[in-house]
């Protein structure tokens, strides 16, 4: 659905993001934060004050990556068979609709689609290639420090094919990441600062402010047993993966 939106919000709201997809993009935050950050510090083990609990930050950055991992997992079936609005063939559009759009956002006012505009859907599609690149090098690298800590198929393809990957991994694939991470920031920060679009909220929310101009348009939404389920999948295709 498409119209024109001049910058004035509405006080009409219409839900776009069932709870699937908002958990599946905050746990996806914290785990790329908790993965970037434990990579960081490296080898470093530690007892959680008060428990005596002992832990290992490269074990923590194994697991947030197998975490990050199965999130992608869900968020691939969630693409096919989720709600409208999380379908991919519902926000992937062709390279001429992108720059068509493109043109006409920095021309003038945004417009309205509902869900991810074409722009913001070719952005989700490279995000997520390039975060299933990082978590996928991940379960073959190898830590190649004193504390030796390896990803769970990293003895499948061997010592040396690890180390390559690792060097994917760790040494450039890295800084892929964190650009196409930086991008999707300041694309947000665009909309919200210069357009007067909040498309953030709406990701806590899961409800959008719709143009005054705009019908109210139907998103269909899937019951949750229905995400429950693709969780259960996503997460027996990562202990399947662990298991080999």
């Amino acid at each position: 659905m498409i119209g024109q939106e001049h910058g004035v919000e509405s006080k009409k709201t219409f839900k776009v993001w069932d709870i699937w997809v908002r958990l599946f993009h905050w746990l996806l935050v914290i785990f790329i934060l908790l993965s970037y950050l434990t990579a960081e510090i490296g080898g470093f083990d530690f007892t959680v004050p008060g428990t005596g609990y002992f832990v290992s930050t490269m074990n923590l950055h194994v697991w947030s990556g197998l975490a990050i991992l199965g999130l992608l997992i869900f968020r691939l079936i969630w693409g096919f068979i989720g709600s409208s609005s999380a379908r991919f063939r519902n926000f992937l559009r062709s390279p001429r609709a992108i720059v068509g759009y493109l043109r006409a956002t920095f021309r003038g006012p945004v417009p309205f689609f509902v869900g991810h505009n074409p722009a913001g859907g070719a952005a989700v599609a490279i995000i997520l290639l390039v975060l299933a690149i990082q978590a996928t090098t991940g379960l073959f690298a190898q830590d190649d420090s004193f504390f030796s800590t390896k990803g769970p198929l990293a003895d499948v393809v061997g010592d040396e094919t690890s180390k390559k990957i690792t060097g994917i991994h760790k040494q450039w694939w890295e800084y892929v990441v964190v650009v196409m991470i930086a991008i999707h920031l300041a694309a947000n920060l665009f909309y919200w600062l210069i357009k007067k679009q909040d498309l953030i909220t709406a990701m806590f929310t899961g409800k959008r402010r719709l143009p005054d101009s705009q019908a109210l348009p139907h998103v269909s939404m899937k019951k949750n047993w229905h995400g429950a389920a693709v969780a259960i999948i996503a997460g027996i295709t990562i202990w399947l993966i662990i298991s080999v």
